[in-house]
């Protein structure tokens, strides 16, 4: 028997509608939908690979409980979930609440009932150590935000944009600031004479399209928005009415970048005076547009402060979307909100919640600072983190591998959601088997979530969708969704769930099916849930659409040009030494910077045959290459003054000279025996938690990371 069913690719934070084709129980095909608004049928490669994920033999079945000499088991999932409620209690009873701690990765992209359920559960139980991945990714943004200030009425609508300034990011890839098929929208954008200014290392897929392109040495984005900023501001390209009424710190801002001029942004920075002064002539002539910043530069230092020099070029230019215009990213699947042409005032960014105990880390907007949650579970004493809920790929994705190894190897407790045996599994006391994608019903709330917490998510017109699950798990498999353990744990011992504020408490008597939690999550919603349900193919809701409204007439609050923190940052970086800084030498001649592949998502699920290659390469520009005696596919070691891999180098003309290029998610657990043209290399081993660390998101220098490259004739 096929049949073909539209759903939602969920492999990222895109929502690509697809149309799956199921041949007698089983995936057997991906397509884009075309019958579905705003993608007009497009899909990636790693929507493509879907089948080759659910098909895999080796994908978990059973849950699997670690024996006393290392190996696995199988046991039940009503039996692990017993066993891991008692040492929960015993855990809590010896120790506290706080030694129990959940941590949430991209995996709850897939699963938008997970993350809500782990929250629920840790606050039932009344600890505070929630992480996530967010402070990994970009969290830079929502701290500047808050130093900054918001606009109430949002962003200017992209139809109206005349130029779109590009940060350390690539959406041809990564789907970011254009996630409904990315070259189309950059296409049409362009061919409406929009101009596109990039800043990035490398000439990338998106990039190409620039009319300017900012190719710089990596970590020196502060320096070039400062440039930006004082080319505007003594060009007299400054929206005085809109600062005037908005905004203030204009004088000391003024101040602050005087010293960022083109020679001086151009010499540091390594880019051409004559490309930044046409950057911001470009900026500055525009009517109207829109900044975004991507992972590079937040993996580069300095990331909140490249954050907020973003929020503070685009108030110069009055970039905020006007009174009468239509909103973008309208709520349909949340509460309606009122779009309104004013500020809000800035906010805390941190000072507030938890501390960690470790380096002064504390809580900010952007949440508890994973890059201390290793040292946090090491560091004995009261507080001592015992048990950990992990839904993500911890030991491919997290700074300082052998430290995160040690850590939890230390735990009492360690329970993951997989579909596979992982090198993160592996390390686990518990490994709770997991549905997989088609298994479980699409909903595109997470989208509208994230595009409150980052303006590159998310759809700017009122699009919703929600598909049913497909398919059954596999004839005899005894697998979970993943908010399941957190019910279950919950109901075992004798607890209580709720959402948060203005929601009523779960039934703990009968368990809810995860359409009902569905329900629960958008009671209130502009529209309801079953209306969404309706549209097979997604639908744009016109009823949800909104205006952006006058400014209230008592309003007082204005945006910030001049935290003190933050001109306190840029001070630094024009005073300090930049050779030093940099940290490069004749024994670490290069910078390596991130970078994502189009067929997969970095530390996702990779089953045989999804990459040509199954690791991943040290990318290198070829004149480099031939300075090295280096070929297409030589072995080499990468090494920094925190570690050594093995990788296999391959060229790429658009890399600046003397930067390299290493994809995150690959490679092994120290210890196993690994194969650098088999596993890759991980990106990890070269990195420390307290290197150059941002001390508001704990984010250590995880890109413009100097490094050595050598032959390598034997691993």
């Amino acid at each position: 028997m096929i049949e073909v069913k539209t759903s939602t690719c969920r492999a990222c934070s895109a929502y690509c509608p697809i149309e799956v084709t199921i041949e007698d129980g089983r995936i057997a095909k991906v397509d884009g939908n075309h019958a579905a608004p705003l993608y007009e049928g497009f899909i990636c490669p790693k929507g493509r690979a879907l089948p080759a994920m659910h098909n895999d033999p080796n994908r978990l079945t059973h849950c699997l409980k670690r024996q006393p000499d290392g190996s696995f088991k199988p046991i039940s999932s009503a039996q692990a979930i017993d066993e891991i409620s008692d040492k929960v209690s015993e855990l809590i009873a010896k120790y506290g609440p706080r030694s129990i701690a959940g941590f949430t990765g991209g995996p709850s992209v897939e699963q938008p009932a997970s993350a809500p359920l782990m929250l629920a559960f840790l606050r039932a139980i009344g600890s505070p150590m929630v992480f996530s991945a967010a402070t990994f990714d970009q969290p830079g943004i929502n701290i500047a935000n808050a130093l900054h200030g918001t606009w109430a009425g949002g962003r200017m609508r992209p139809e109206n944009w005349e130029v779109f300034l590009l940060i350390g990011g690539n959406p041809i890839i990564s789907k970011q600031y254009f996630g409904q098929n990315p070259g189309h929208q950059l296409k049409a954008f362009l061919k409406t004479g929009a101009k596109l200014i990039v800043i990035d290392p490398r000439r990338t897929e998106t990039a190409r399209k620039a009319h300017v392109h900012l190719q710089s040495i990596p970590g020196e984005d502060p320096a070039i928005l400062a440039g930006l900023i004082n080319l505007v501001i003594t060009n007299g390209w400054v929206n005085r009415e809109f600062v005037a009424r908005n905004a203030q710190g204009l004088e000391q801002l003024a101040h602050a970048v005087s010293g960022f001029t083109p020679d001086y942004v151009a010499e540091r920075a390594g880019v051409e005076p004559q490309d930044l002064q046409q950057a911001a002539s470009i900026i500055g002539h525009a009517k109207a547009g829109d900044f975004g910043c991507g992972t590079g530069p937040s993996m580069a230092t300095r990331g909140t402060l490249t954050a907020y020099l973003m929020l503070c070029l685009q108030t110069l230019r009055g970039f905020w979307a006007p009174e009468g215009q239509e909103a973008v990213q309208p709520r349909v699947l949340l509460p309606r909100v009122k779009f309104k042409a004013q500020p809000r005032a800035p906010y805390p960014a941190w000072g507030f919640g938890e501390k960690l105990r470790v380096r002064g880390l504390q809580q900010s907007v952007a949440g508890l600072p994973s890059g201390g949650l290793a040292e946090e579970i090491l560091t004995p004493g009261e507080g001592q983190i015992r048990a950990l809920f992990l839904h993500g790929g911890a030991m491919l994705s997290w700074p300082q591998q052998d430290l995160t190894a040690r850590a939890l190897r230390a735990l009492d407790l360690l329970v993951i959601h997989d579909i596979e045996l992982s090198p993160t599994a592996r390390m686990a006391h518990y490994v709770i088997a997991t549905k997989m994608g088609f298994e479980i019903p699409a909903i595109s709330l997470v989208g509208e979530i994230s595009s409150l917490l980052h303006p590159g998510y998310g759809w700017a017109e009122p699009y919703a969708a929600y598909h049913p699950a497909l398919i059954d798990p596999p004839e005899g498999a005894d697998v979970l969704e993943a908010w399941q353990i957190y019910y279950r744990m919950a109901r075992k011992l004798g607890l209580q769930l709720k959402f948060g504020s203005g929601k009523p408490p779960l039934d703990m008597e009968h368990e809810p099916t995860t359409d009902d939690l569905y329900e629960y999550l958008c009671k209130g919603s502009a529209v309801a849930l079953s209306e969404v349900k309706k549209y097979p193919d997604g639908h744009i809701f016109d009823e949800a659409r909104e205006m952006v409204g006058p400014r209230d007439p008592d309003c007082t609050a204005r945006l910030e040009l001049a935290n003190t923190t933050m001109i306190s940052e840029l001070a630094t970086v024009r005073s300090e030494d930049v050779s030093a800084r940099r940290r490069l030498n004749q024994d670490f001649p290069f910078l390596l910077i991130p970078r994502r592949m189009q067929n997969v998502t970095n530390a996702a699920y990779r089953p045989p045959g999804v990459l040509r290659t199954p690791y991943n390469p040290l990318f290198m520009n070829p004149l480099d290459l031939d300075q090295l005696s280096l070929r297409n596919g030589d072995l080499v070691e990468i090494r920094s003054r925190n570690g050594r891999i093995a990788g296999v180098v391959q060229a790429d003309r658009g890399l600046r000279r003397g930067v390299v290029a290493l994809t995150h998610g690959f490679g092994k657990n120290p210890g196993e025996e690994s194969d650098p043209r088999k596993d890759g290399c991980n990106v990890n081993r070269l990195t420390r938690v307290d290197d150059d660390y941002d001390p508001y998101t704990g984010i250590p220098r995880m890109g413009a990371l100097p490094v050595s490259v050598s032959p390598l004739s034997v691993i």
